[in-house]
């Protein structure tokens, strides 16, 4: 195997391709053993991480299987994919008390823990802030009035030439000030869906936009992704059978799974919007947060259509208080986007605004990325390493930018015990239902590790280690007395 570690394809993605190019042409058959991850790492020079990146996903593409004690193995066999199923539709109906307060709210009260060492919510670190004082102080006497329903202009020239940087090509003139990505959200499905209209989301997806639709008497659909993505196929079964309004999507660094699009995928998915008149909301708040070089370019990027409403915002990247936003998009549905924000918001605090911009004048925000990047790439990095160590073989992937780590929990497991379990040791986490609008079987969780130091998130993904490993004794040892008491039925 031979690497080019100028090239820009990740060093891991290289062996992805090489061990699948060697699988699909038959010079690595069912049973071959393959190298442990220290071993090819040594041989290769490369991290353990790297490696085991790139196992994880083979494993999840189904080209090779690990066994605990035994080691890699190629896969003996890839059948030709099922068909994707596709969920029943659940009528619109408001979602049931305890699942609509165990959502955003869950992982609102658990910051409100001093004590807790907290995955849970998906924040920036408070070391990572950008020292704010002094554009705080330049804001004119001016900043202290309403300003303009779409924003201030000067703010929205400064993000329009920010958003250059992920590929778009836009003026003052095309953006909205708004008040962050969930209300974005929220004027997007206020200004272009009517009651009862069907709302397509990925499946898992951000819980907010679950909450808004469903409080709005909206049907909620779910699409199934893959390590690609949204599956277009299913997304095109759905709006041939539903006719949707719009579809919500995270297609750079996903939240809560971690992945972004395919580039084989984004333009068939605008092609597949365009074909059956459907609306893309896409939310790219994670954008500017890569890890393993240069980020996918906004899907707004090659919005040739205009079918795209882009949602991007400063609380990821800079710090939540600020609660400043940008929609992207069309000029008729700028309008309607405008229409909605007077209606319910009238304007953003021009106070922020005019010192965000002063900010962006001064050509603050490169530095600041050149500033948090390692220190998040660091985070991922231990995040990553302390789940190779205390996880099972192939239960997560590791992101390539953002703030979330995806985990598949063993079959059995149930995934409230355990985060009631982790609580009271101390660990807080996101249950991977909040994500999701139907139940789902298996359990999952979502780690979010940018606010913790690398000695905490070893520290806390030890703790969680040790309490799933507790939690799967002690349902093997029911098992087994359930199995040795059980009498034959005659």
């Amino acid at each position: 195997m031979s690497l080019k570690r100028d090239s820009t394809v990740p060093l891991y993605q290289q062996i992805v391709d090489h061990v699948r190019a060697q699988v699909d042409g038959g010079q690595l058959t069912g049973g071959t053993r393959l190298p442990t991850v220290r071993q090819l790492a040594a041989d290769m020079g490369l991290t353990r991480l790297t490696v085991h990146t790139a196992y994880a996903e083979l494993q999840s593409q189904g080209y090779i299987e690990s066994f605990v004690g035994r080691g890699t193995f190629v896969a003996h066999a890839r059948s030709a994919p099922p068909p994707v199923p596709i969920r029943p539709v659940l009528a619109a109906a408001p979602l049931a008390q305890d699942r609509n307060q165990l959502r955003l709210g869950e992982l609102m009260r658990l910051t409100e823990k001093a004590d807790l060492l907290s995955f849970a919510q998906a924040i920036p670190a408070p070391d990572a802030y950008p020292n704010f004082s002094a554009a705080f102080q330049h804001v004119p006497s001016d900043g202290l009035g309403y300003g303009p329903i779409q924003g201030d202009l000067d703010l929205r020239t400064e993000v329009s030439e920010l958003l250059n940087t992920r590929g778009l090509s836009v003026t003052a003139d095309d953006i909205l000030i708004n008040g962050g990505a969930q209300q974005a959200i929220f004027l997007a499905v206020q200004a272009f869906c009517r009651p009862h209209d069907t709302v397509l989301v990925e499946e898992p997806t951000y819980s907010g936009v679950i909450e808004l639709a469903s409080q709005r008497g909206q049907r909620v659909v779910s699409v199934p992704m893959d390590s690609d993505g949204i599956n277009l196929s299913a997304l095109e079964q759905i709006c041939a059978t539903l006719r949707p309004r719009i579809l919500y999507t995270i297609p750079t660094f996903h939240n809560p799974i971690g992945v972004s699009l395919a580039e084989t995928r984004r333009k068939a998915l605008l092609q597949l919007a365009e074909r059956w008149d459907l609306l893309i909301l896409e939310d790219d708040v994670y954008g500017w947060l890569s890890y393993d070089g240069p980020a996918p370019l906004a899907l707004k990027a090659d919005d040739e259509n205009e079918r795209v409403v882009y949602i991007g915002s400063f609380s990821k990247v800079l710090f939540p208080a600020l609660r400043l936003g940008a929609v992207v998009a069309a000029q008729p549905l700028l309008l309607e986007l405008v229409a909605v924000k007077e209606s319910c918001e009238l304007v953003s605090s021009l106070f922020m605004q005019k010192a965000l911009a002063w900010w962006l004048k001064k050509g603050s925000f490169e530095g600041h990325l050149d500033r948090i990047l390692p220190l998040y790439r660091e985070r991922r990095d231990a995040m990553i390493e302390a789940l190779s160590k205390h996880m099972p073989p192939g239960s997560f992937i590791a992101p390539h930018g953002g703030f979330n780590v995806w985990i598949t929990l063993p079959h059995g497991t149930s995934e409230r015990e355990l985060f009631l379990e982790a609580v009271e040791r101390g660990v807080g986490l996101a249950r991977g239902s909040q994500f999701y609008y139907q139940p789902t079987p298996g359990a999952h969780l979502r780690l979010s590790f940018a606010a913790q130091t690398p000695a905490r998130i070893r520290d806390g993904v030890a703790r969680l280690g040790r309490l799933l490993e507790g939690h799967l004794d002690r349902r093997r040892t029911a098992l087994a007395r359930a199995s040795r008491a059980a009498s034959p039925l005659v």
